[in-house]
């Protein structure tokens, strides 16, 4: 006979057996039946395990890797984030996944009350195609109640020799091999020195700086350059300034030699901070094109400086600002500004100044330094822009006059002032014009000498025989008479 059980009939261990199976289930359906706490509130943000994924591998074949960030919720109420997606969309060389979603956008995810979700990214990278940007960069942005938050990606786009933030302590060479990446900064400590070779490439990233407390050496060549720009590498940024932040030969930094290099699209181009000998310039710098900064071309501050044959042009303030005193030679410079040919410029080609002035306590009394300004000699020199001076002197502060010598003297030059502007006293103006130079097409760059200029041979030899090369490898002393400035017109 057939005996039906009822749930009635169920003894008390087995009652007991179910009890502890079904309670934990019972427990988790009434907790996610729970009411989510979503607040709308748009001053609660989320918090990130880290701003930036970097992806510090340089493939040198096709490679892909991964990296993840977490994402918290550190509020005392559940968020729900509008959407996460990847900035480069469907073109982006990344992918992510967020918290076991494959996709580049995902949208409404609820992360609650201090909880957390991981997001994880990868990237892809060819190393070989030299079209492929030299960082590739990219973000996951987080859009909650209005909020706009992200986490930046970095990675290395191309088989390159990475310098992310490094301190050099030991004499060092760089060569052409590979193209270089200061990420961060590049710093040679005292007493060391940087060497670098001719036809070698050096890309900086966004406000990256090469800091010389030693030595630095340039050794280019007319046909393999030295260069030095931005790590953009599209058209558009070609020649875009403020791209990265420039050389600056810090206080202390001693027998720097920059020969037949090309600095272009930093904020400043060379910083040469105070010198700390007499004997030896703080720089020598020959046939090398400075250009299209942000703010200056060559910023000397205190220092010693000889330069020949070199072009110093278009910056949003003053192509060459020699400041707070010190010694400068120029030979068949050419210092040109154009900057802008629609956006007004705050300074001129050429600035000399004196002084410098600072304050021992915050919102105390402004005190004045003086510093002799021992000589700035212009030989066979060009200066030249787009504006009706300049040239200025900056030798007063608040109307009174510096007590710190101003020496300064123009040989065989074009110099930009006005037509009002006294160049009559020979102690300061030797064969000095005002003409137009009429260079070829200095609005895009081009300063070389037009078949019609002023500057053809005025120059005076005996400096041309001391710096016979221009900036095309030409000779000066082609004939009798040497052209003004870095060009030497070959007919």
């Amino acid at each position: 006979m057939l005996k039906i059980f009822s749930t009635f009939d169920v003894n008390e261990n087995t009652m007991n057996r179910l009890y502890f199976i079904f309670l934990p289930v019972l427990i988790f359906w009434f907790a996610s039946c729970e009411r989510e706490d979503i607040s709308s509130n748009p001053s609660l943000k989320l918090k990130f395990s880290r701003d930036t994924v970097m992806f510090d591998t340089v493939f040198t074949t096709i490679g892909s890797s991964t990296r993840y960030f977490k994402v918290y919720n550190k509020n005392s109420n559940d968020l729900r984030i509008s959407s996460i997606e990847l900035a480069g969309g469907n073109s982006s060389n990344y992918r992510i996944n967020v918290d076991g979603v494959p996709a580049n956008r995902v949208d409404n995810v609820t992360i609650r009350k201090n909880d957390s979700l991981f997001v994880f990214v990868e990237v892809n990278v060819d190393p070989n195609n030299q079209n492929s940007p030299l960082v590739v960069v990219d973000s996951v942005v987080f859009t909650t109640n209005g909020n706009v938050q992200d986490v930046k990606l970095v990675a290395w786009g191309q088989d390159v020799n990475l310098i992310n933030s490094e301190t050099l302590s030991s004499d060092t060479v760089l060569t052409p091999n590979k193209p270089h990446l200061i990420y961060g900064f590049f710093y040679i400590k005292p007493n060391v020195e940087l060497k670098i070779q001719a036809g070698t490439k050096l890309y900086f990233h966004n406000n990256a700086h090469l800091i010389v407390a030693g030595s630095l050496k340039i050794e280019g060549e007319y046909e393999n350059p030295v260069t030095f720009d931005g790590d953009r590498r599209e058209l558009f940024y070609r020649d875009k300034a403020g791209q990265w932040g420039g050389i600056w030969l810090s206080a202390g930094s001693k027998n720097n030699q920059i020969r037949w290099a090309e600095i272009k699209n930093a904020i400043n181009g060379v910083i040469v901070d105070t010198c700390v000998t007499t004997d030896a310039p703080t720089l020598k710098i020959s046939n090398t094109k400075i250009e299209n900064m942000s703010s200056v071309g060559l910023y000397a501050r205190g220092s010693k400086i000889e330069a020949d044959n070199c072009l110093f042009s278009n910056a949003s303030q003053i192509s060459v600002a020699l400041t707070i005193g010190g010694s400068y030679k120029f030979y068949h410079c050419t210092i040109a500004n154009y900057w802008g040919q629609y956006i007004s410029r705050k300074g001129p080609a050429l600035l000399l100044n004196n002084y410098y002035i600072y304050q021992l306590v915050k919102d105390g009394p402004v005190l004045v330094e003086p510093r002799n300004l021992e000589q700035a000699l212009f030989n066979n020199c060009i200066i030249y822009g787009s504006q009706d001076l300049e040239f200025e002197i900056d030798n007063t502060y608040k109307g009174q006059l510096v007590s710190a010598s101003m020496n300064y003297n123009f040989d065989h030059c074009i110099l930009k002032v006005p037509n009002d502007y006294n160049i009559s006293d020979p102690a300061k103006f030797l064969n000095v014009t005002k003409d137009n130079p009429k260079f070829k097409d200095p609005w895009s760059l081009n300063f070389q000498l037009d078949t019609l200029s002023p500057a053809k041979d005025k120059g005076l030899q005996i400096y041309s025989i001391q710096y016979p090369i221009d900036l095309k490898n030409v000779s000066h002393l082609l004939d009798a008479n040497p052209d003004l400035g870095a060009y030497e017109r070959k007919e």
